[in-house]
């Protein structure tokens, strides 16, 4: 199982290694890889040709470079990952550790193969109330690729016409196709989409966002139910 971290601009600023520090590879375009190696000692960087642009051709570039069968995509900029515990009036987040992190994730590998479907994927969510402990898995939803496992198979990649909201794609399409994915609603995943520099946050506009949304309406009709943005960020509901 490969755990990829794209990443861009943030050398010194890879909070996703805090829960995966020794698991995780790095990919980099290639004229930062050796920033990178300086600031994260220990760490395997893949330096990825300047000519991959965005981060749709780049998590396609890591599909097409290793032989691994599994792979879990984690954005750069994880703020904490974990199960929620029931407490008197509120739930407390408990981080996973990395081995426990990794023996999740290759139980949501076996459970999507024997599902027959080819990826998994964990909703980004700053909002405790929005995770399901007791009711752990949904199958017509979305998932990012803040934190998603694919199957690597041979024509299996993402739609490189979307420069944004790529994975919303790939899981409608999942949906069409095999009738569902397996959405993980037991793991809490929050990241830092929108207040840290760097990444993707360098090249997407709200033009993009809606040139992207307008596109998959127009591609699933029927799939989708709601747009709203809150500040920088388009969210889509779906419809089932």
């Amino acid at each position: 199982m490969l755990v990829a971290i794209p990443s861009k601009g943030r050398a010194s600023a890879v909070k996703s290694l805090r829960q995966l520090p020794t698991s995780a590879v790095l990919f980099v375009p290639e004229a930062e890889a050796m920033a990178y190696g300086k600031c994260n000692p220990g760490v395997e960087v893949v330096a990825v040709p300047d000519s991959v642009a965005g981060i749709t051709r780049t998590r396609n570039w890591i599909l097409d470079n290793t032989a691994e069968p599994r792979v879990v995509f984690v954005d750069d900029d994880l703020k904490t990952a974990g199960w929620l515990e029931a407490l008197p009036f509120r739930w407390r987040v408990n981080r996973l550790t990395e081995d426990e992190l990794l023996a999740e994730w290759c139980r949501l590998f076996e459970l999507t193969e024997q599902m027959q479907y080819r990826i998994w994927g964990v909703a980004t969510n700053s909002a405790p109330r929005a995770v399901y402990p007791y009711r752990p898995f949904i199958f017509h939803t979305y998932a990012t690729a803040s934190c998603m496992g694919m199957l690597n198979l041979p024509g299996f990649r993402f739609d490189e016409s979307f420069p944004v909201k790529e994975d919303y794609e790939l899981c409608l399409r999942c949906i069409k196709e095999d009738g569902g994915i397996l959405g993980a609603r037991h793991l809490f995943w929050e990241n830092n989409h929108w207040t840290d520099e760097g990444g993707c946050k360098d090249y997407r506009s709200a033009e993009m966002e809606t040139d992207c949304i307008e596109r998959l309406i127009a591609m699933y009709p029927g799939m989708i139910r709601k747009v709203t943005r809150g500040g920088s960020e388009f969210s889509i509901s779906l419809e089932f």
